[in-house]
């Protein structure tokens, strides 16, 4: 494990759409910030948007290597349980995915973060992604994506439904805490990941 200067703590991302025009969507109503608060045991994200329609939360489990999605759409609740090693619902799996690092760094957010240029072969692109060594979580993107990268991320792109987003680190609160399990509504029905990504994809196309 690396050693960095925190170990708990929470970043607020600003998202920006690289194909906004892509969905039926005014992109004023596209969700427009993500919170991520994590120590070493657990992660938790929350992105929110379409004025209150739309709200997928998810929590990983470091130690167990699970994560577990609830997503709002319009009065609807669904739920996930991934399974061990297996990615979080509902984003591009980015799968072949090659990650080139070199020797540019920038402050992100007040972290120091080392820059690397993503590649993704079958969909013919590449885009530039940075991290943080600053903060001490061994694995952090265990069900994401970027599991290759042992590293908190300060800047990337992850795909959802029709839309390229672009994550951008704003802030950074060393104090914060994750929940250890989401809270869960009486309402929320258990769906499989194929179930809840057509949910999803309903909304935003």
């Amino acid at each position: 494990m690396h050693e960095g200067f925190y170990d708990h703590g929470e970043i607020v991302y600003k998202i920006t759409y690289l194909n906004e025009d892509n969905g039926n969507f005014d992109p004023s109503l596209l969700p427009k910030k993500m919170t991520m608060t994590f120590d070493k045991d657990y992660c938790s994200i929350i992105i929110d948007g379409f004025m209150g329609f739309f709200k997928l939360e998810n929590t990983t489990s470091f130690k167990k290597k699970k994560s577990t999605t609830q997503l709002k759409v319009l009065d609807k609740r669904y739920l996930f349980y991934g399974g061990r090693n297996e990615l979080m619902c509902c984003f591009d799996s980015f799968e072949d995915m090659i990650i080139k690092n070199d020797t540019t760094t920038k402050t992100i957010a007040g972290l120091k973060s080392q820059r690397g240029i993503a590649a993704i072969p079958a969909l013919k692109e590449s885009f530039d992604i940075y991290y943080t060594n600053d903060i001490s979580i061994n694995d952090p993107n265990i069900t994401n994506p970027y599991r290759g990268i042992n590293g908190i991320l300060t800047e990337f792109v992850l795909n959802m439904g029709p839309y390229k987003m672009r994550f951008e680190a704003q802030e950074f609160n060393p104090d914060k805490f994750p929940d250890e399990k989401l809270k869960i509504s009486d309402k929320t029905v258990e769906v499989s990941r194929e179930e809840m990504v057509y949910a999803l994809e309903r909304l935003m196309k």
